[in-house]
């Protein structure tokens, strides 16, 4: 129908029709983000919540066919999850699959070829539902053995191909990708003439990682990572990164950080480096739902990270940190810019998927652009949304903190020191900048959001913008032309008289020259 309306107001030479709606209608287009899925191969409906859901003695009525909050996902909402996902859009783009698939359970209950076949098996289950997409995944901190320990010696160390070759990633990643991910968990793959997806393995930077702790470039991945950047700045080619760890600081609980502080800074030093060529980076592993802009050294607004919330409800062992619903995300871009320019998060309500007995009732929860009224998620527009937020009692900072637990925790309970984590977790990810920040000196060294000056001449121009509803309005005038069209035209074949166009007297298109 988009594309009907276009086509017609090119017949008709509508004027009013711009670049921005051919993107909108002809250019956009769709990918899903799913991550955490934490599958518990060991989960009992009857089991006790208070260990993992596992079964025990004791009989318990209350644990849930499709989770608890207190654990992590059973198969039965691992499928649902990626089943909903094929019903809502079953022909996005690719999907991207950003890590950990095993469950948060004493590494005495796990082993490599128990983490290979849990690895394996969500794996089989996204290619069985989508065996026409692309799947791009890539590794989260649980999933080697032991968890957080992510191997960088692969020269003695068959982890990397094991994945491939035992969990299956050789069959989702191209032979020139799988060759690459050997080499450290990470490899690039061309979605497009101009456009390039780099997937991370930074888990070899978590802080929880006592192999990579000393070293200078765990799996030489910087030096790799660099490199690839740069020829897709020579080749004009816009970039996605995905990744399992993000940097920067958690916004719930102390706030604490996630990679090493050298890798911290020196990754986003080359964040930085090449912002003119990245387009929006994708994360897991908080299991919550927020966002990132990375400022530059005069403040300016340079990156996007989107850190999407969990399908596993597991409720964090973290202080302050709390469960949520179950999520899977869908993402629109623009496939000639990649620009990202909305998602919207779908979820189930696990309370009521486990009294119904059924698990369908995937909802959506929200769209970026209605709830926060912005048509792109550029670096400025996401820099002026969180500095929007104003205090702990702005309705779109409450809508924002409803969100960040995937609608599980609606009390809004967030006190002064709450809103500041958010913010200063938002805004500012070196962790010397974000510690300034919550001391009170972060919000006076950014910029004001009306600023909207870009920061690289690189990035693609992008048009103004028209208000939605007139999309509506100018469809409904193609259609309305378009039928009175069809009625000149009818008229005109019944009066024998088509190749003059003899306009009736009643026609309103009076302006047009009338054969005698």
């Amino acid at each position: 129908m988009n594309v009907f309306i276009y086509l017609i107001a090119r017949v008709f030479r509508i004027r009013i029709i711009s670049d921005n709606w051919r993107n909108r209608f002809i250019l956009l287009r769709v990918f899903w983000q799913v991550t955490d899925f934490h599958y518990d191969v060991n989960y009992s409906s009857t089991g006790d919540p208070n260990n993992m859901c596992h079964q025990d003695d004791v009989t318990f009525n209350a644990t849930g066919s499709y989770g608890n909050y207190l654990c992590d996902s059973p198969w039965q909402l691992i499928s649902s999850a990626i089943e909903a996902m094929y019903k809502i859009k079953p022909d996005p783009d690719f999907i991207i699959w950003t890590g950990d698939s095993v469950p948060h359970v004493p590494e005495s209950d796990l082993d490599l070829d128990k983490v290979y076949t849990l690895i394996g098996n969500i794996t089989d289950e996204i290619i069985r539902v989508f065996p026409n997409t692309s799947l791009f995944p890539v590794l989260g901190n649980h999933d080697p053995f032991p968890s957080n320990q992510m191997p960088y010696d692969v020269e003695n160390n068959r982890y990397y191909k094991d994945i491939l070759n035992v969990s299956n990633w050789n069959i989702v990643l191209r032979a020139n990708e799988s060759k690459q991910f050997q080499h450290g968990g990470y490899y690039s793959s061309q979605i497009s003439k101009k456009f390039r997806l780099i997937g991370l393995n930074t888990n070899l930077y978590y802080d929880q990682d006592k192999l990579t702790r000393d070293l200078d470039d765990p799996a030489n991945q910087f030096a790799w990572l660099k490199d690839e950047l740069e020829g897709a700045r020579k080749r004009q080619e816009a970039v996605y990164i995905i990744a399992h760890v993000p940097p920067g600081s958690f916004e719930l609980g102390t706030g604490l950080g996630w990679f090493y502080d050298k890798y911290n800074r020196r990754y986003l030093d080359l964040l930085e480096e090449y912002s003119d060529v990245i387009m929006a980076q994708m994360y897991g592993h908080e299991h919550t739902d927020s966002f990132r802009v990375q400022l530059d050294a005069e403040g300016k607004p340079i990156n996007t990270l989107f850190l999407c919330p969990a399908v596993t409800p597991w409720k964090s062992s973290l202080p302050g940190v709390g469960a949520n619903n179950p999520s899977v995300r869908l993402y629109k871009y623009d496939r000639d810019t990649a620009i990202p320019q909305s998602y919207t998060q779908y979820y189930l309500n696990l309370t009521r998927a486990n009294l119904k007995g059924n698990a369908d009732n995937w909802e959506k929860e929200y769209d970026t652009s209605d709830v926060y009224a912005i048509d792109q998620l550029t670096p400025t527009a996401l820099h002026g949304l969180a500095r929007g937020f104003g205090d702990k009692s702005n309705k779109v900072f409450l809508s924002y903190l409803e969100f960040n637990s995937v609608m599980w925790d609606t009390s809004h309970e967030c006190n002064d020191t709450c809103f500041i984590h958010h913010y200063c977790a938002i805004t500012q990810l070196d962790y010397g900048q974000f510690n300034a920040c919550l001391a009170g000196d972060g919000r006076l060294t950014t910029i004001s959001p009306t600023d909207t000056t870009r920061h690289h001449s690189r990035r693609p121009t992008v048009p103004a913008q028209v208000p939605s509803y007139l999309y509506y309005v100018m469809g409904g005038l193609a259609v309305l032309l378009f039928v009175l069209f069809l009625v000149v035209a009818v008229m005109c074949f019944r009066r024998g008289n088509f190749r003059s166009f003899r306009v009736p007297k009643y026609s309103k298109f009076g302006s047009l020259s009338v054969n005698s």
